[in-house]
């Protein structure tokens, strides 16, 4: 740090936490490679009224990135009105799955291209993302002119990639990333030149062979003022960035560890997961600390989805109980009421935007 950087002129002095990224992108759930788990109704219900649905719960839990999909083997004791009975045994699968969370997704195959169908997997999978095959074009009408968020299933190859493409401009798909994942079914053995470069145009978020594909989390900086009060405020400053191709699709909470010895403190901050899209990601927050105990705590940073389970960022950083330490602050008992509304006539980097100033050479 040279005498004439900006540091030296601060009137809160602050730590700016830069951790350093990976090689390559962590494995974490929504990205990268999805596997199929393929079942008939044949098999889920044998017998009317008769479910054998163990093993569909065994391969969610056991697969990674599990996306489920019913084939329409028609069982023997359906004689008649099968599209009906096909309805009712989707909503009793998706009772038995919800709250699931391993789940990624469901694709809607159905007996016939009806409305009672498709409906049924609406209402029954809501926690679900449910998924459209590209080709499907009267469902993908149905859920468009009803307003229904919706992924997209794409089986593509080096043989059909333009007609993909023809598809996505056809359905005025192209935007469609922004809300809900898209799918890459790679059907060739290996992703050849075009489907690859397709697939970032497409923002696809997995494939179904390992393709370095979803979102990648890095925190470039992290900037807290040094010492803070009990009972006061933690002003603090985050500059994310998702380097992927794109969003995280999953919801999840931020928290913030302050641990000193036995002296523990979690706390979770007021982010917005739908804010968190591609490129730059900067957040800022004004934190409200608990009384706490005079001393010097290690701060660590910690992302979690709904089921509890960490997200990987991507920063070459030992991750310990889904949390990151990534540096140390003191607490004391020194009244800081301007850190309540330091943001209010200050800006502790002094500039904008986010880059740092480099050195003339």
């Amino acid at each position: 740090m040279g005498k004439y950087a900006l540091e030296n002129y601060e009137k809160l002095k602050t730590y700016k936490i830069r951790p350093q990224p990976l090689p390559e992108a962590p494995e974490n759930k929504g990205r990268g490679q999805f596997h199929m788990i393929t079942l008939t109704w044949r098999e889920l219900e044998p017998a009317r009224g008769e479910y054998h649905l163990s093993e569909l719960h065994r391969l969610i839990a056991d697969t990674s990135n599990p996306i489920l999909r019913i084939e329409k083997d028609i069982p023997s004791w359906v004689t008649e009105q099968a599209s009906e009975c096909f309805a009712s045994f989707i909503r009793k699968i998706a009772s038995s799955l919800r709250g699931n969370h391993n789940l990624e997704g469901i694709i809607i195959s159905t007996m016939e291209a009806c409305s009672h169908e498709w409906e049924a997997y609406i209402d029954a999978f809501g926690d679900q993302i449910l998924f459209a095959d590209i080709y499907d074009l009267e469902l993908i009408q149905y859920l468009t002119v009803h307003n229904i968020d919706f992924g997209l299933l794409v089986k593509c190859s080096e043989a059909n990639w333009i007609s993909c493409c023809e598809k996505f401009a056809e359905h005025h798909l192209q935007e469609l990333w922004e809300k809900r994942p898209v799918l890459l079914q790679i059907e060739d053995s290996s992703c050849g030149p075009h489907i690859a470069r397709q697939a970032l145009a497409w923002h696809a978020s997995m494939a179904n062979v390992p393709m370095d594909f979803g979102f990648s989390i890095t925190l470039r900086r992290m900037t807290y003022p040094k010492q803070v009060s009990s009972k006061g405020a933690l002003p603090i400053r985050f500059w994310f960035v998702n380097t992927g191709s794109a969003p995280c699709y999953r919801d999840f909470k931020v928290w913030i560890r302050l641990q000193e010895g036995a002296n523990r403190y979690d706390i979770p901050l007021q982010v917005n997961s739908k804010d968190w899209f591609l490129g730059d990601i900067t957040y800022n927050e004004i934190v409200k600390l608990p009384e706490m105990l005079p001393g010097n705590y290690k701060v660590s940073l910690g992302i979690f989805f709904e089921d509890q389970s960490p997200m990987q960022l991507n920063i070459n950083c030992i991750m310990k109980e889904g949390y990151y330490e990534l540096g140390n602050i003191v607490v004391d008992m020194v009244s800081r009421e301007e850190y309540f509304k330091i943001w209010d006539d200050y800006y502790p980097e002094g500039y904008y935007p986010l880059e740092d100033p480099q050195i003339p050479e």
